[in-house]
């Protein structure tokens, strides 16, 4: 194998490496644009069942529906972040076979050490906030009915 082809082939590499990249970063985005999206009208919902011209026996509902928003952007969450871990575990073992000479997953894995404690990741962040979010709900009701 001469050292052109070598080097295409490298470059090839590098830039499949770099489109993965690019789209691991562009799936970020679009999960956290998404997330807030659902999350905002989740915590709208909740606010307009607290409008003094609602029936009382609709408010139960309409704030459940906004827990059960809630809970389904925490679900999309979770599935994105699945996809974009497998771009980044592709990554790695890109950089560590060899079959590219940049290294930018690797070193973020050294310069940004993974997070020790699991109970603080953003997934656990949001379900910790989701639980005390349907907590409220049951309070909200529970204050309703005094």
């Amino acid at each position: 194998m001469s050292s052109d082809q070598v080097q295409s082939e490298t470059q090839a590499e590098n830039d499949a490496y770099l489109k993965i990249w690019q789209a691991d970063q562009e799936h970020i985005r679009t999960r956290w644009t998404v997330t807030t999206f659902f999350m905002s009208v989740s915590f709208a919902i909740f606010a307009f069942s607290f409008q003094a011209g609602l029936v009382p026996s609709e408010r139960p509902i309409i704030r459940f529906a906004g827990v059960l928003i809630y809970w389904f952007a925490c679900l999309i969450h979770m599935h994105f972040y699945a996809y974009a871990k497998f771009l980044r575990t592709y990554m790695i073992e890109m950089e560590k076979s060899g079959r590219t000479t940049i290294n930018i997953q690797g070193k973020a894995g050294i310069l940004l050490p993974p997070n020790k404690t699991k109970w603080l990741s953003t997934i656990y962040l949001l379900a910790y906030f989701g639980l005390i979010y349907t907590c409220l709900l049951y309070t909200s009701d529970a204050a309703d009915d005094l």
